[in-house]
């Protein structure tokens, strides 16, 4: 008996009894225990000796998780010099130590720690510390500072750096200072907006987009102060500036997790776009020739999609290779398709600060941001779109039902909704086809952009054990062959050099659909135990959360009582308990 067939009628029965709990969607990224920079500071020494008595400042006390809990904790535990970070802030803000009044944490996110330095007259700065687990390290810092000061130049509301330090200091921790930005975050009020309300916030996003896309950069990378590169690392600098900003290797943390940071690879910067394309696959090549191994999928929910069994890092090379073969006829004709474009990396409403009149102070958290050709960076931002709908996908304008009035509460919630996300999805294009018009023309100007996009980031993405989602690209670039082969002078297609028979592309139809079921049974899992999809939980909803995963896994078991086989194939698929993450 198939997990996701055995947990159906155990969700209905869960949903009756009023146990399914809208959670927040998100992907968690890969996260892993990476070793502290060394420290050379005597000040360092001391640290331990502050932790009993700042425990907190140092601990992740923001949240649960439902597994792998001392795992997700440890990574996020980041002890430092208090002290020096106290003096530090001071100095930033022209002011002795003695004016420190408080020093306090008010955000704990993916990547970073966040605390307030107040001083005696209010005055307050913001320290931004990334956990042991954020890579690269160094590189991350570096090249948000360097981010942020381009945006400011080119009149986009980002955060004032005023200080900060990617080495070994006093602190014992990498850090950022930054002025506070006033004003709350757009998701405290945003599913609450009315749809002029929406219509404002979209044109300040897409206004804000339409000057990325105007800036002038000469290659696809990260952006960096040039004196904070290692001498010999490649950077190309930006033209016009003479502050030393260059464009150098990717910051993105898919070139530097575990292993990849010390492959010697090419990381960029690329001024050719073949060269983006084929890049992201080699760095992922290189990686599996010197450390790939079988193992299961990190995401237990598509062990099952894969028969059980640990999956062959080979098989994914393979596919790798198949792209490459593809990447020549991957590049759109059109030249300005290729302009090296800066944007927010997955822009959602938790950083974009607004005032109570909706007026955007600022867009926050640029780590890890990457330039690439316009055509492989521009879409519709994730928290906005809603391309599952059939109607967002033809661009109708959107409506609500004419009967809404006389829905019964629960269909005139859903009706209501289903109205919210398209409106959102419409009017973000409508205004980017109206104000940015570059970004209209990188986003539909090719019938076969949007799966290069998907190939790209598939052939770029941390091979854990998931073969199926670059297989599954591949086989629609092949199925869609005449879309990206240009006519040769006699007019002839020439021949697709990635061959897969039928039999195999109904497989990987079948696993796509699969995989499908696979996503469909985590979020009703998350959904209904309250937790978000990486299996994190407030501390309020921790206990309930933990009993009702135990219900429902005991539940599944009970069924399969007398199918001890099928039992042991549940326990491994299940991700909501802890497993062994490098199996």
């Amino acid at each position: 008996m198939a997990l996701h067939a055995s947990l159906r009628g155990l969700h209905q029965t869960t949903y009756r009894l009023g146990w399914w709990t809208p959670a927040l969607r998100g992907i968690a990224f890969v996260t892993s225990l990476s070793p502290c920079p060394r420290r050379a500071f005597a000040s360092c020494e001391a640290v331990q000796d502050e932790y009993q008595d700042n425990n907190e400042l140092f601990e992740f006390t923001s949240g649960r998780w439902i597994s792998n809990e001392s795992l997700r904790l440890a990574e996020r535990r980041m002890p430092f010099n208090v002290s020096e970070l106290k003096r530090v802030a001071a100095k930033a803000l022209n002011k002795p130590v003695e004016d420190v009044k408080t020093l306090r944490k008010i955000a704990e996110g993916g990547f970073n720690r966040i605390l307030e330095v107040t001083m005696n007259d209010g005055a307050s700065i913001l320290a931004r510390l990334p956990y042991p687990l954020t890579v690269p390290r160094r590189l991350a810092v570096a090249s948000e500072v360097a981010t942020l000061d381009l945006l400011r130049a080119n009149g986009i509301c980002v955060p004032q750096v005023l200080a900060y330090s990617t080495g070994e200091n006093a602190v014992c921790a990498e850090y950022m200072l930054m002025e506070r930005t006033p004003g709350k975050p757009l998701s405290s009020v945003w599913v609450h907006l009315t749809d002029d309300e929406r219509f404002k916030i979209l044109h300040q996003i897409v206004t804000m987009e339409a000057k990325l896309f105007a800036m002038k950069l000469p290659a696809s990378g990260s952006i960096y102060y040039s004196r904070d590169l290692p001498p010999k690392m490649p950077r190309i600098y930006i033209p016009g500036l003479d502050n030393g900003l260059c464009i150098g290797p990717y910051a993105h943390s898919v070139w530097w997790y575990g292993e990849r940071k010390d492959l010697d690879i090419d990381r960029g910067p690329h001024n050719n776009p073949q060269h983006v394309l084929r890049s992201f696959a080699d760095k992922e090549l290189a990686w599996i020739h010197a450390h790939g191994r079988p193992r299961y999928p990190s995401d237990r929910e598509y062990i099952e999609s894969f028969g059980h069994k640990k999956q062959d890092p080979e098989e994914h090379a393979s596919s790798l290779e198949g792209y490459l073969r593809l990447v020549p006829y991957l590049v759109p004709a059109d030249p300005t398709s290729y302009t090296p474009t800066l944007r927010r990396p997955d822009l959602t409403p938790n950083n974009i600060l607004i005032t109570d009149n909706l007026i955007v102070t600022g867009f926050i958290d640029w780590q890890h941001a990457m330039v690439l050709p316009a055509w492989l960076t521009a879409g519709i931002p994730p928290a906005f779109e809603n391309h599952a709908d059939e109607g967002s996908r033809g661009l109708q304008i959107p409506k609500l039902p004419d009967d809404l009035q006389s829905m019964d509460k629960t269909a005139r919630a859903r009706a209501e909704e289903q109205y919210r996300r398209r409106h959102i999805h419409f009017w973000y294009l409508a205004l980017t086809r109206q104000l940015n018009e570059q970004h209209w023309r990188a986003y539909m100007g090719h019938d076969g952009a949007f799966i290069t996009r998907n190939m790209f980031l598939q052939a770029g993405m941390i091979w854990q054990g998931n073969n199926a989602h670059l297989q599954i690209d591949l086989s629609q670039v092949v199925r869609n062959w005449s879309v990206f082969a240009s006519s040769s002078a006699d007019g002839s297609i020439p021949t697709c050099p990635v061959v897969i028979e039928e039999q195999e592309m109904q497989r990987r139809e079948n696993l796509r659909i699969s995989l499908q079921e696979g996503d469909a049974f985590r979020t009703n899992m998350s959904e209904m135990m309250g937790v978000l999809p990486d299996g994190s939980v407030s501390h309020e909803n921790f206990r309930v959360a933990k009993e009702r995963e135990s219900m429902i896994r005991e539940g599944v078991l009970t069924k399969l009582k007398d199918d001890p086989l099928e039992a042991e194939r549940v326990l491994l698929t299940w991700p909501f308990h802890d497993f062994d993450e490098d199996e």
